[in-house]
Protein backbone atom coordinates (compact mmCIF):
# COMPACT_ATOMS: atom_id res chain seq x y z
CA UNK A 1 0.00 0.00 0.00
CA UNK A 2 1.11 3.72 -1.20
CA UNK A 3 1.04 4.71 2.39
CA UNK A 4 2.52 2.31 3.92
CA UNK A 5 5.93 3.06 1.93
CA UNK A 6 5.32 6.80 2.58
CA UNK A 7 5.47 6.17 6.37
CA UNK A 8 8.45 3.68 5.72
CA UNK A 9 10.18 6.46 4.24
CA UNK A 10 9.62 9.22 6.51
CA UNK A 11 10.57 7.20 9.43
CA UNK A 12 14.14 6.80 8.03
CA UNK A 13 16.25 9.16 8.83
CA UNK A 14 18.74 7.16 6.72
CA UNK A 15 16.91 7.31 3.19
CA UNK A 16 17.40 11.61 2.42
CA UNK A 17 21.09 11.03 3.40
CA UNK A 18 21.87 7.76 1.53
CA UNK A 19 20.24 9.76 -1.95
CA UNK A 20 22.65 12.69 -1.12
CA UNK A 21 25.50 10.50 -0.57
CA UNK A 22 24.96 8.75 -4.10
CA UNK A 23 24.68 12.02 -5.72
CA UNK A 24 27.89 13.50 -3.91
CA UNK A 25 29.46 10.12 -5.38
CA UNK A 26 28.66 10.60 -8.89
CA UNK A 27 29.67 13.97 -9.05
CA UNK A 28 32.92 13.33 -7.32
CA UNK A 29 33.83 10.71 -10.09
CA UNK A 30 32.42 12.53 -13.34
CA UNK A 31 32.86 16.36 -12.90
CA UNK A 32 36.92 15.61 -12.17
CA UNK A 33 36.74 13.50 -15.46
CA UNK A 34 34.84 16.62 -17.26
CA UNK A 35 37.66 19.12 -15.84
CA UNK A 36 40.32 17.16 -17.69
CA UNK A 37 38.42 17.48 -20.94
CA UNK A 38 37.71 21.00 -20.91
CA UNK A 39 39.76 24.52 -20.29
CA UNK A 40 37.76 26.57 -18.87
CA UNK A 41 37.48 27.61 -15.21
CA UNK A 42 33.61 28.42 -13.54
CA UNK A 43 35.84 29.70 -10.17
CA UNK A 44 39.04 29.94 -8.45
CA UNK A 45 42.33 28.25 -9.83
CA UNK A 46 44.63 26.30 -7.46
CA UNK A 47 47.85 24.73 -7.38
CA UNK A 48 48.30 21.33 -6.77
CA UNK A 49 49.69 21.81 -3.26
CA UNK A 50 47.10 24.67 -2.60
CA UNK A 51 44.41 22.08 -3.80
CA UNK A 52 45.02 19.63 -1.96
CA UNK A 53 45.14 21.70 1.10
CA UNK A 54 41.85 23.17 1.03
CA UNK A 55 39.89 19.87 -0.12
CA UNK A 56 42.16 17.83 2.62
CA UNK A 57 41.18 20.44 5.38
CA UNK A 58 37.22 20.77 3.68
CA UNK A 59 36.95 16.88 3.96
CA UNK A 60 38.43 16.21 7.28
CA UNK A 61 36.41 19.16 8.88
CA UNK A 62 33.40 18.39 7.26
CA UNK A 63 33.05 14.65 9.07
CA UNK A 64 34.56 16.17 12.21
CA UNK A 65 31.49 18.79 11.74
CA UNK A 66 28.90 16.24 10.88
CA UNK A 67 29.52 14.20 14.28
CA UNK A 68 29.45 16.88 16.95
CA UNK A 69 26.17 18.91 15.34
CA UNK A 70 24.23 15.63 15.21
CA UNK A 71 25.41 14.58 18.75
CA UNK A 72 24.61 17.87 20.02
CA UNK A 73 21.30 17.74 17.69
CA UNK A 74 20.32 14.02 18.94
CA UNK A 75 20.71 15.33 23.04
CA UNK A 76 18.34 18.11 22.16
CA UNK A 77 16.05 16.08 20.46
CA UNK A 78 16.17 13.66 23.41
CA UNK A 79 15.21 16.10 26.31
CA UNK A 80 12.46 17.34 23.81
CA UNK A 81 11.12 14.55 23.50
CA UNK A 82 11.26 13.42 26.84
CA UNK A 83 9.56 16.57 28.09
CA UNK A 84 6.57 16.17 25.64
CA UNK A 85 6.37 12.35 24.86
CA UNK A 86 8.71 9.66 24.52
CA UNK A 87 6.06 8.71 21.39
CA UNK A 88 7.01 12.20 19.84
CA UNK A 89 10.71 11.06 19.55
CA UNK A 90 9.43 9.91 16.09
CA UNK A 91 7.80 13.10 14.66
CA UNK A 92 11.53 14.77 15.97
CA UNK A 93 13.51 12.40 13.70
CA UNK A 94 10.97 12.72 10.39
CA UNK A 95 11.85 16.34 10.21
CA UNK A 96 12.98 17.46 6.40
CA UNK A 97 15.06 19.85 7.44
CA UNK A 98 17.06 17.33 9.57
CA UNK A 99 17.35 14.76 7.00
CA UNK A 100 18.91 17.43 4.40
CA UNK A 101 21.16 18.63 7.09
CA UNK A 102 22.87 15.52 7.48
CA UNK A 103 22.71 15.01 3.95
CA UNK A 104 24.17 17.73 3.01
CA UNK A 105 27.29 17.63 5.36
CA UNK A 106 27.78 13.65 3.89
CA UNK A 107 27.47 15.24 0.87
CA UNK A 108 30.40 17.54 0.98
CA UNK A 109 32.64 15.42 2.96
CA UNK A 110 32.19 12.25 0.26
CA UNK A 111 32.64 14.96 -2.83
CA UNK A 112 35.53 16.64 -0.91
CA UNK A 113 37.42 13.25 -0.74
CA UNK A 114 36.57 12.50 -4.06
CA UNK A 115 37.58 15.27 -5.80
CA UNK A 116 40.96 15.19 -3.55
CA UNK A 117 41.98 11.73 -5.13
CA UNK A 118 41.84 13.42 -8.35
CA UNK A 119 44.61 15.84 -7.92
CA UNK A 120 47.56 15.56 -9.73
CA UNK A 121 47.19 11.96 -10.78
CA UNK A 122 49.96 9.97 -11.64
CA UNK A 123 49.40 10.37 -15.46
CA UNK A 124 49.07 14.31 -15.04
CA UNK A 125 50.92 15.07 -12.09
CA UNK A 126 49.59 18.94 -12.35
CA UNK A 127 46.74 18.34 -12.88
CA UNK A 128 44.10 20.71 -10.71
CA UNK A 129 39.87 20.38 -11.10
CA UNK A 130 39.64 23.65 -10.63
CA UNK A 131 35.70 23.56 -11.70
CA UNK A 132 35.24 20.80 -9.10
CA UNK A 133 36.72 22.82 -6.12
CA UNK A 134 34.83 25.61 -6.85
CA UNK A 135 31.58 23.73 -6.34
CA UNK A 136 33.15 21.83 -3.34
CA UNK A 137 33.44 25.23 -2.06
CA UNK A 138 29.91 26.51 -2.93
CA UNK A 139 28.51 23.48 -1.15
CA UNK A 140 30.77 24.14 2.38
CA UNK A 141 28.80 27.35 2.02
CA UNK A 142 25.71 25.14 1.58
CA UNK A 143 26.91 23.62 4.53
CA UNK A 144 27.00 26.66 6.29
CA UNK A 145 23.72 27.76 5.42
CA UNK A 146 22.19 24.52 6.14
CA UNK A 147 23.79 24.24 9.64
CA UNK A 148 22.34 27.87 10.28
CA UNK A 149 19.02 26.31 9.17
CA UNK A 150 19.13 23.53 11.22
CA UNK A 151 19.62 25.56 14.07
CA UNK A 152 16.42 27.81 13.66
CA UNK A 153 14.36 24.78 13.14
CA UNK A 154 15.56 22.95 16.11
CA UNK A 155 15.17 25.60 18.45
CA UNK A 156 11.78 26.49 16.93
CA UNK A 157 10.84 22.74 16.79
CA UNK A 158 11.26 22.43 20.63
CA UNK A 159 9.30 25.05 21.68
CA UNK A 160 5.71 23.79 23.33
CA UNK A 161 3.77 25.71 20.74
CA UNK A 162 5.13 24.85 17.92
CA UNK A 163 5.16 20.72 18.49
CA UNK A 164 1.61 21.18 19.58
CA UNK A 165 0.68 23.08 16.18
CA UNK A 166 2.28 21.14 14.41
CA UNK A 167 0.97 17.98 15.66
CA UNK A 168 -2.25 19.97 15.98
CA UNK A 169 -2.41 20.16 11.98
CA UNK A 170 -1.37 17.01 11.20
CA UNK A 171 -4.42 15.68 13.17
CA UNK A 172 -6.99 17.59 11.20
CA UNK A 173 -4.95 16.26 7.52
CA UNK A 174 -5.85 12.76 9.12
CA UNK A 175 -9.68 13.98 10.37
CA UNK A 176 -10.36 14.93 6.79
CA UNK A 177 -9.15 11.63 5.60
CA UNK A 178 -10.63 9.13 7.93
CA UNK A 179 -13.86 11.15 8.71
CA UNK A 180 -14.54 13.16 5.88
CA UNK A 181 -18.30 13.28 5.79
CA UNK A 182 -19.99 16.10 7.64
CA UNK A 183 -22.35 14.76 11.18
CA UNK A 184 -25.92 13.49 10.47
CA UNK A 185 -28.60 15.13 11.75
CA UNK A 186 -29.80 12.67 14.14
CA UNK A 187 -27.89 9.97 16.49
CA UNK A 188 -29.81 7.42 14.60
CA UNK A 189 -28.21 7.63 11.30
CA UNK A 190 -24.93 6.38 13.30
CA UNK A 191 -26.04 3.23 14.56
CA UNK A 192 -24.09 -0.02 14.14
CA UNK A 193 -24.30 -2.09 10.94
CA UNK A 194 -25.67 -5.29 11.73
CA UNK A 195 -23.57 -7.92 13.18
CA UNK A 196 -22.20 -10.55 11.01
CA UNK A 197 -23.64 -14.07 11.49
CA UNK A 198 -21.60 -16.29 13.98
CA UNK A 199 -20.51 -19.15 11.16
CA UNK A 200 -18.23 -16.33 8.99
CA UNK A 201 -14.48 -17.26 7.87
CA UNK A 202 -12.28 -16.02 10.74
CA UNK A 203 -8.64 -15.12 8.99
CA UNK A 204 -5.99 -14.95 11.70
CA UNK A 205 -2.96 -12.77 11.74
CA UNK A 206 0.32 -14.63 10.68
CA UNK A 207 3.25 -11.96 11.26
CA UNK A 208 5.49 -10.82 14.26
CA UNK A 209 3.30 -8.86 17.51
CA UNK A 210 3.13 -5.20 16.55
CA UNK A 211 0.35 -2.59 16.47
CA UNK A 212 -1.91 -2.44 14.00
CA UNK A 213 -1.28 0.73 11.95
CA UNK A 214 -3.24 0.83 8.89
CA UNK A 215 -5.64 -1.14 6.35
CA UNK A 216 -6.01 -1.00 2.50
CA UNK A 217 -9.22 0.16 1.98
CA UNK A 218 -9.51 0.01 -2.05
CA UNK A 219 -7.44 -2.90 -2.12
CA UNK A 220 -10.07 -5.13 0.04
CA UNK A 221 -12.56 -3.35 -1.45
CA UNK A 222 -11.11 -4.17 -5.21
CA UNK A 223 -10.93 -7.97 -3.78
CA UNK A 224 -14.65 -8.11 -3.08
CA UNK A 225 -16.03 -6.29 -6.12
CA UNK A 226 -18.18 -8.97 -7.90
CA UNK A 227 -18.17 -11.62 -5.34
CA UNK A 228 -20.52 -10.32 -2.86
CA UNK A 229 -18.32 -10.66 -0.22
CA UNK A 230 -18.51 -9.01 3.43
CA UNK A 231 -15.08 -8.33 4.98
CA UNK A 232 -15.19 -7.35 9.20
CA UNK A 233 -11.90 -6.14 10.41
CA UNK A 234 -11.60 -7.22 14.18
CA UNK A 235 -8.76 -5.48 15.62
CA UNK A 236 -8.87 -2.20 15.55
CA UNK A 237 -6.82 0.76 14.30
CA UNK A 238 -3.90 0.80 17.32
CA UNK A 239 -4.85 -2.56 19.20
CA UNK A 240 -2.39 -4.90 19.19
CA UNK A 241 -2.20 -7.97 17.26
CA UNK A 242 -0.15 -11.66 18.06
CA UNK A 243 0.14 -14.40 15.77
CA UNK A 244 -3.50 -16.49 15.78
CA UNK A 245 -5.58 -13.31 16.47
CA UNK A 246 -9.13 -12.85 14.49
CA UNK A 247 -7.98 -10.77 11.90
CA UNK A 248 -10.87 -10.42 9.70
CA UNK A 249 -14.23 -12.01 9.82
CA UNK A 250 -15.53 -12.71 6.02
CA UNK A 251 -18.51 -13.19 4.79
CA UNK A 252 -17.79 -15.44 2.02
CA UNK A 253 -19.76 -13.99 -1.41
CA UNK A 254 -19.85 -16.08 -4.88
CA UNK A 255 -15.80 -16.89 -4.58
CA UNK A 256 -13.28 -17.08 -2.22
CA UNK A 257 -10.72 -14.38 -0.99
CA UNK A 258 -7.26 -15.74 -0.57
CA UNK A 259 -6.14 -15.16 3.09
CA UNK A 260 -2.88 -14.01 1.94
CA UNK A 261 -4.06 -11.24 0.38
CA UNK A 262 -6.56 -10.10 3.05
CA UNK A 263 -3.70 -9.96 5.52
CA UNK A 264 -1.16 -8.02 2.77
CA UNK A 265 -3.86 -5.42 2.95
CA UNK A 266 -2.65 -4.54 6.77
CA UNK A 267 0.35 -2.89 8.14
CA UNK A 268 2.00 -3.67 11.58
CA UNK A 269 4.20 -1.96 12.91
CA UNK A 270 6.00 -0.95 17.05
CA UNK A 271 3.80 1.58 17.47
CA UNK A 272 0.88 3.31 16.26
CA UNK A 273 0.62 6.00 14.01
CA UNK A 274 -1.38 8.82 12.95
CA UNK A 275 -2.07 8.37 9.36
CA UNK A 276 -5.26 6.34 10.13
CA UNK A 277 -5.57 7.20 13.39
CA UNK A 278 -7.02 10.42 14.89
CA UNK A 279 -7.21 9.02 17.85
CA UNK A 280 -3.94 8.87 18.46
CA UNK A 281 -3.30 12.89 17.67
CA UNK A 282 -5.38 12.95 20.99
CA UNK A 283 -3.02 10.18 22.83
CA UNK A 284 -0.09 12.21 22.38
CA UNK A 285 -1.50 15.89 23.26
CA UNK A 286 -3.12 14.35 26.25
CA UNK A 287 0.69 12.53 27.20
CA UNK A 288 1.97 16.37 26.62
CA UNK A 289 -0.74 18.03 28.76
CA UNK A 290 -0.73 14.88 31.87
CA UNK A 291 3.36 14.58 31.65
CA UNK A 292 2.68 18.60 31.95
CA UNK A 293 0.60 18.42 35.09
CA UNK A 294 3.18 15.52 37.06
CA UNK A 295 4.85 16.46 40.34
CA UNK A 296 8.42 16.74 38.97
CA UNK A 297 6.99 18.90 36.11
CA UNK A 298 4.02 21.11 37.53
CA UNK A 299 3.42 22.89 34.29
CA UNK A 300 -0.64 23.87 33.90
CA UNK A 301 0.36 26.41 30.96
CA UNK A 302 1.53 24.13 29.11
CA UNK A 303 -1.83 21.70 29.46
CA UNK A 304 -3.47 24.62 28.54
CA UNK A 305 -1.92 24.63 25.28
CA UNK A 306 -2.35 21.91 24.63
CA UNK A 307 -6.40 21.41 26.06
CA UNK A 308 -6.05 25.30 23.37
CA UNK A 309 -5.31 22.09 20.36
CA UNK A 310 -7.97 19.53 21.94
CA UNK A 311 -10.38 22.18 22.09
CA UNK A 312 -9.99 22.79 17.68
CA UNK A 313 -9.48 19.56 16.73
CA UNK A 314 -13.04 18.12 19.07
CA UNK A 315 -14.42 20.73 17.48
CA UNK A 316 -13.81 19.47 14.17
CA UNK A 317 -14.32 16.34 14.92
CA UNK A 318 -17.70 16.63 16.43
CA UNK A 319 -19.23 17.77 12.99
CA UNK A 320 -17.87 14.73 11.34
CA UNK A 321 -19.96 11.43 10.75
CA UNK A 322 -17.90 9.38 12.94
CA UNK A 323 -19.43 5.35 13.05
CA UNK A 324 -20.32 3.09 11.68
CA UNK A 325 -16.65 2.80 10.38
CA UNK A 326 -17.28 1.34 6.50
CA UNK A 327 -16.39 1.38 2.71
CA UNK A 328 -19.83 1.19 0.40
CA UNK A 329 -19.29 -0.18 -2.91
CA UNK A 330 -20.89 1.60 -6.06
CA UNK A 331 -24.36 -0.04 -4.91
CA UNK A 332 -23.70 1.21 -1.76
CA UNK A 333 -23.50 -2.03 0.23
CA UNK A 334 -21.07 -2.16 3.14
CA UNK A 335 -18.17 -4.11 1.93
CA UNK A 336 -16.02 -3.42 4.52
CA UNK A 337 -16.41 -2.64 8.11
CA UNK A 338 -14.18 -2.07 11.22
CA UNK A 339 -14.52 -0.71 14.78
CA UNK A 340 -14.05 3.26 15.08
CA UNK A 341 -13.78 5.34 17.65
CA UNK A 342 -17.42 6.98 18.90
CA UNK A 343 -17.70 10.64 19.63
CA UNK A 344 -17.98 9.51 23.93
CA UNK A 345 -14.26 7.84 22.96
CA UNK A 346 -12.16 11.05 21.72
CA UNK A 347 -14.28 13.30 24.40
CA UNK A 348 -12.92 10.86 26.60
CA UNK A 349 -9.61 9.93 25.44
CA UNK A 350 -8.85 14.13 24.71
CA UNK A 351 -9.89 14.99 28.53
CA UNK A 352 -10.57 12.34 30.49
CA UNK A 353 -6.79 12.04 31.94
CA UNK A 354 -5.88 15.88 31.84
CA UNK A 355 -9.15 16.56 34.41
CA UNK A 356 -7.86 13.79 36.50
CA UNK A 357 -4.28 15.16 36.45
CA UNK A 358 -5.35 18.92 36.89
CA UNK A 359 -7.98 18.56 39.27
CA UNK A 360 -6.51 20.78 42.23
CA UNK A 361 -4.90 23.62 39.41
CA UNK A 362 -7.55 26.40 38.69
CA UNK A 363 -5.79 27.70 35.82
CA UNK A 364 -6.62 23.57 34.27
CA UNK A 365 -10.03 23.31 35.41
CA UNK A 366 -11.09 26.92 34.21
CA UNK A 367 -9.44 26.11 31.28
CA UNK A 368 -11.55 22.65 30.87
CA UNK A 369 -14.57 24.69 32.17
CA UNK A 370 -14.65 27.21 29.24
CA UNK A 371 -13.54 24.47 26.60
CA UNK A 372 -16.62 22.06 27.60
CA UNK A 373 -19.07 25.06 27.59
CA UNK A 374 -17.90 26.33 24.19
CA UNK A 375 -18.37 22.38 22.70
CA UNK A 376 -22.40 22.02 24.14
CA UNK A 377 -23.49 25.16 22.63
CA UNK A 378 -21.60 24.12 19.00
CA UNK A 379 -21.52 20.22 19.10
CA UNK A 380 -24.69 18.56 17.38
CA UNK A 381 -27.33 18.12 19.72
CA UNK A 382 -27.66 14.26 20.17
CA UNK A 383 -24.11 14.54 21.09
CA UNK A 384 -24.37 17.35 23.55
CA UNK A 385 -25.24 14.64 26.70
CA UNK A 386 -21.11 13.34 26.52
CA UNK A 387 -20.58 17.23 26.87
CA UNK A 388 -23.06 17.39 29.86
CA UNK A 389 -21.40 14.34 31.67
CA UNK A 390 -17.88 15.65 31.06
CA UNK A 391 -18.91 19.21 32.36
CA UNK A 392 -20.50 17.00 35.63
CA UNK A 393 -17.34 15.51 36.02
CA UNK A 394 -15.04 18.64 35.69
CA UNK A 395 -17.81 20.12 38.89
CA UNK A 396 -17.91 17.13 41.28
CA UNK A 397 -13.62 17.16 40.83
CA UNK A 398 -13.97 21.05 41.93
CA UNK A 399 -15.51 20.12 44.89
CA UNK A 400 -13.56 17.59 45.82
CA UNK A 401 -10.12 19.97 45.19
CA UNK A 402 -11.56 23.25 46.41
CA UNK A 403 -12.92 23.01 50.42
CA UNK A 404 -13.37 26.78 49.90
CA UNK A 405 -16.02 28.11 48.27
CA UNK A 406 -14.13 31.17 46.76
CA UNK A 407 -11.52 28.86 45.39
CA UNK A 408 -14.11 26.09 43.96
CA UNK A 409 -15.89 29.52 42.49
CA UNK A 410 -13.17 30.11 40.77
CA UNK A 411 -12.29 26.96 39.30
CA UNK A 412 -15.60 26.57 37.64
CA UNK A 413 -15.56 29.89 35.64
CA UNK A 414 -15.01 29.75 32.08
CA UNK A 415 -11.74 30.98 30.98
CA UNK A 416 -10.23 30.58 27.70
CA UNK A 417 -6.32 31.26 29.04
CA UNK A 418 -6.95 29.37 32.42
CA UNK A 419 -6.24 32.51 33.97
CA UNK A 420 -6.75 35.73 33.10
CA UNK A 421 -9.52 35.92 30.90
CA UNK A 422 -12.58 35.41 33.09
CA UNK A 423 -16.21 35.82 31.14
CA UNK A 424 -17.78 34.65 33.90
CA UNK A 425 -20.15 31.89 32.49
CA UNK A 426 -19.39 29.78 35.80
Amino acid sequence: MRWRVREHLRDKIWIIPTLFAVVAIAAGIVLPLVDGSTGTTIGITFDPEAARSVLGSLAGGMITFTGFVFSTLLVAVQFGSSQFSPRMLLFFLRDLITQVALGTFIATFLYSLLVLSSVGRPENPEFVPDDSISIALFMLLASMFMFLRLITNTASGLRVASVLGELAREARRVIDQVHPEPAVDDEGGEDGLAPLPEDCRVVVYRGEPGVLQGLDRKDLLRLTAGTGAVIELVPAIGDLVAPGDPLFRVRAGSGPLDEGDLRSSIAVGDERSMEQDPAFAFRLLADISTKALSPGVNDPSTATQALNQIETLLRVIAHRRLTPGATYDHAGVARLRWRAPSWEDYLSLALDETRQFGEGSVQVVRRLWALLQHLRETVPSYRRPAVEAQLELVRSGARRAFGDERDRNAATTADPQGLGSSRGLG
